[in-house]
């Protein structure tokens, strides 16, 4: 059976340095590791059987994407484009500083036409701690030459949710970041995961209401000044949603190729092996989780009631073959009358309140 998948995410593992809150798979960069990498990256590609011009969306994460030499960052995006249909998205993410003019004509030349930057912070203090290598000035260069490289659909990175952190001091990132004036912004709350720096040396993640503070803060501000949120963490203006980013929140089919990268096809959920070793000789399989409905249909509501919009009562019906309403009626009136959820002509979604406490209302349907 042919994969109903047309999105492709690819892992770049490698990074000049490790922050101290990333639990993705990440190994510091080593040239003798970064060249058999990608062509083990490759051959996994390939074997997935992708029909040039077929996918809609490419997204190149890690680790820092960025970080790879210009002539093996060249040969990759390259050995990529063609399996992007015409005017698809094509995304790759970058720190500051690894993305120098040079870099930014290179990866557009290359047919990128989306970015994402780290930026996470304009606060030194916050940015040392998080053992950031950048400041805010090499942000802002960082995305005044992607404008000069002729990106125009840019994202920028903030974690907020920091121990300590300040509403002033947030206030001001929030500042920091509309000066940018870039079209998108995602912003984080800091998670402490095992495997981490911040793990190990016991760093304690904000109270919940506080960050739930910070959260409406940034909901306000963002809001005021003409971003829409479609989904918990992220806001677009000018209709520059991330593409990619909705095919998980949709929960729709995708690739996953790389080191300890994650993939959806069928009713199979993946993660490739995180032992750089083993991919380098050719082992990617890690762990494997075929759904039942009931999995289905949790993985459905946690991403779908993520996004402003929520789901399509139609679409819904298409894919599980009875009506939401209908299965759900009892389970739902308790959030529906503590404001958690509402009804549209079409469609179900989480209210403000119940993006806030969307635990809440996943219980009442799980």
């Amino acid at each position: 059976m042919k994969s109903q998948a047309e999105s492709l995410y690819v892992h770049i593992p490698f990074c000049e340095h490790i922050c101290r809150y990333c639990d993705f798979s990440k190994v510091l960069f080593e040239e003798k590791w970064a060249f058999p990498y990608v062509q083990q990256l490759e051959k996994e590609i390939l074997s997935f059987n992708i029909s040039k011009g077929s996918l809609n969306t490419i997204y190149v994460g890690g680790g820092t994407p960025s970080c790879l030499p210009s002539s093996l960052l060249e040969s990759l995006l390259s050995f990529l484009y063609p399996y992007l249909k015409e005017g698809g998205e094509f995304d790759l993410e970058g720190n500051p500083e690894s993305l120098s003019l040079e870099k930014l004509l290179l990866i557009k030349k290359c047919g990128v036409n989306r970015l994402s930057i780290g930026v996470q912070s304009s606060d030194p203090a916050l940015l040392a701690f998080m053992g950031r290598k950048h400041d805010f000035l090499m942000a802002k260069r960082s995305v005044e030459d992607a404008k000069k490289a002729g990106f125009d659909n840019i994202s920028c990175d903030l974690i907020y949710g920091l121990p300590n952190e300040s509403d002033a001091t947030l206030a001001k990132d929030i500042d920091s970041l509309l000066s940018l004036d870039v079209d998108h912004l995602s912003t984080y709350c800091l998670s402490v995961s095992p495997g981490t720096y911040f793990y190990s040396h016991k760093v304690q993640e904000m109270d919940q209401n506080l960050a739930g503070g910070q959260y409406e803060l940034i909901l306000k501000r963002l809001r005021e000044a003409g971003y829409d949120r479609y989904e918990v963490s992220n806001f677009a203006r000018n209709g520059k949603k991330s593409r990619h980013n909705l095919v998980y929140w949709k929960d729709e089919q995708y690739y996953g190729a790389g080191l300890g990268a994650s993939g959806y096809l069928g009713k199979t959920r993946y993660t490739n092996t995180k032992n750089l070793d083993s991919y380098l000789k050719g082992g990617r399989e890690g762990s494997k989780d075929v759904l039942d409905e009931k999995g289905e249909l949790e993985d459905y509501f946690l991403t779908n009631l993520r996004l402003e919009e929520g789901f399509s009562l139609k679409s819904f019906k298409e894919r599980f073959g009875f009506e939401f309403a209908e299965r759900y009626h009892e389970a739902l009136k308790k959030p529906l009358q503590e404001g958690l959820a509402v009804f549209g002509p079409d469609s179900f979604k989480a209210t403000d309140k119940g993006i806030l406490l969307l635990d809440r209302l996943l219980l009442a349907l799980y």
